[in-house]
């Protein structure tokens, strides 16, 4: 590196402070620290959504609990407390004054944002590059399609970087929109992800069950659902296959899929209870056998090459992973610590072939995050192409 960065990481803690959403953020976060850069988060709540607080389960303009649980996130994970979140809500700037963050975008080398979810404010300078980072690929370019909106939010940038490291090759039928999309994938801090041992025979996985129909998409005459309940109904008899505790915990499920899965083996973990910090969301990580998981329909039916950030720390404890095909076994390897599957059929093979050598899987599944992952490797490689 030829000279430190000044560096503003733009993203979402405050509005949704838990830990596996934090990671996300937090990976890339500590990943430029610890390459020498000055590193700055920027949290700008724009008007679509109030902070959740998720003690009390309720969402208002008040990001006190949020601000707090970042703060000591921060002191946690010996990061400097540099940070602004500012509300629209209240018209109110929290760690910087709006003259302070002004003469920080004045100076900054680059503004990073992290999921597309900050806004570009007319009011603010523009620091000296820009680059967005989808992390919701397939959806994010059809998308595109119909909200102009959306579409001109991305040509604001510098520099697009897309988790759909497929798109724009011959592999993937996405349309790219003119962007040249800069192939990237999750960053994981390795320092903070140790390898410790376990007894535990559960396989889990947290995320949400379904997501809002207004994300659902049509692509070449089908309809695809950015959701995965039709993907986990196909393995509904999948623990009377494996030598495996299968374990899920699935926000919104309903009861009487609940009761369905429950009858057929599935152990159903309150997610949220698994999420409330970075400790616990790492926690459970660690005292996990490894991940199973599907993929959204959309993820599964149009291979983009995208590979969870869950999974990737999963990797990165020495858990080995089996995920519904997405088009990551074009440039991850798998066979062993990582498997990619498209039936329940072949979701039992590599559950079953994991047991039949479970520490050489595990040892496996930390080569490939120290591979694939490390964010000193990931992010210079980034930064390499953005700037």
């Amino acid at each position: 590196m030829a000279k430190p960065l000044t560096i503003i990481v733009g993203g979402y803690i405050v509005a949704y402070p838990l830990g596996g959403m934090t990671w996300h953020h937090l990976n890339y976060l500590l990943g430029l620290h610890e390459l020498g850069h000055e590193v700055w988060f920027l949290e700008d709540s724009g008007s679509y959504s109030y902070p959740y607080n998720p003690t009390t389960w309720q969402s208002s303009a008040d990001s006190a609990y949020g601000r707090a649980y970042l703060e000591r996130t921060f002191a946690r994970y010996g990061l400097p407390l540099r940070y602004c979140y500012y509300s629209e809500f209240q018209d109110k700037h929290y760690g910087l004054s709006a003259a302070e963050l002004a003469e920080l975008m004045r100076r900054a080398d680059l503004l990073l944002c992290v999921s597309g979810v900050t806004p570009i404010r007319d009011n603010l300078p523009r620091p000296g590059r820009m680059a967005v980072i989808d992390t919701d690929p397939v959806f994010t370019q059809l998308r595109m399609r119909h909200d102009a909106d959306f579409l001109n939010y991305y040509k604001q940038f510098d520099a697009t970087a897309t988790f759909g490291r497929l798109i724009g090759t011959a592999e993937c039928a996405v349309p790219t929109h003119g962007f040249n999309w800069i192939a990237t994938n999750q960053p994981i801090a390795l320092g903070h992800w140790p390898v410790e041992h376990t007894d535990n025979r559960a396989f889990t996985t947290i995320g949400k069950w379904e997501h809002t129909s207004d994300r659902h998409v049509e692509f070449g005459g089908k309809r695809y659902l950015s959701s995965k309940s039709v993907e986990w109904m196909k393995m509904l008899d999948l623990p009377s296959r494996v030598p495996w505790e299968m374990t899920m915990g699935m926000l919104s499920v309903p009861q009487e899929t609940a009761r369905q899965f429950t009858a057929h083996g599935w152990k159903l973990v309150n997610p949220e209870q698994a999420t409330l910090s970075c400790e616990s969301f790492a926690q459970f990580i660690r005292d996990s056998a490894g991940e199973f998981s599907v993929a959204k329909e959309i993820y599964a039916a149009l291979p983009s090459g995208w590979f969870s950030d869950r999974s990737s720390a999963y990797l990165a404890s020495g858990k080995p992973v089996v995920a519904q095909a997405s088009g990551f076994d074009r440039w991850l390897p798998t066979g062993q610590g990582l498997f990619s599957f498209a039936t329940a059929g072949e979701a039992a093979d590599a559950l079953n072939a994991i047991a039949a050598d479970y520490p050489r899987h595990a040892a496996a599944a930390r080569r490939l995050a120290e591979d694939h992952f490390d964010s000193r490797k990931v992010l210079a490689e980034l930064l390499q192409q953005i700037l």
